[in-house]
């Protein structure tokens, strides 16, 4: 996965978080503090991503599928531009970089998603290059 899209999902899944925190913040203390606090900890977050090149928060790329089928099933045919949900998640996890290995997604073992192949999803969608 790039820096810059590692970078960006961190941001924005921070961004969401201090939004929370900055309110909690401010119950306790001023303002301007509160503004400190959550910018330090957004700095942090941006530094570990470049300096390291790993994400602050390490999700798998089981995980990461499962957000995709959440996702896709929220979404209807139109939005998700004719692809099956398993077809959704591949061509995602495709574009990311992830997950080339999986065939499947379970986190409850019960009820296990598959996944659409690679070659299915080339043959649809021009705009990816073959892996490798």
């Amino acid at each position: 996965m790039s820096d810059s899209l590692r970078l960006y999902r961190t941001i924005t899944e921070m961004i969401q978080n201090s939004r929370v925190r900055f309110h909690d913040m401010r119950c306790l203390i001023t303002f301007t503090w509160a503004i400190v606090a959550v910018a330090r900890h957004l700095l942090t977050v941006v530094w570990s991503v470049l300096s390291q090149g790993k994400s602050y928060r390490h999700y798998s790329d089981e995980r990461i599928a499962y957000k995709y089928y959440t996702w896709s099933w929220q979404l209807d045919e139109a939005q998700r531009n004719g692809l099956t949900r398993p077809q959704f998640v591949r061509y995602y996890l495709m574009r990311l970089g992830v997950g080339v290995d999986l065939q499947r997604v379970a986190l409850d073992p019960k009820h296990p998603h598959r996944l659409a192949s690679e070659a299915e999803i080339l043959e649809m969608m021009t705009d990816l290059q073959p892996p490798g």
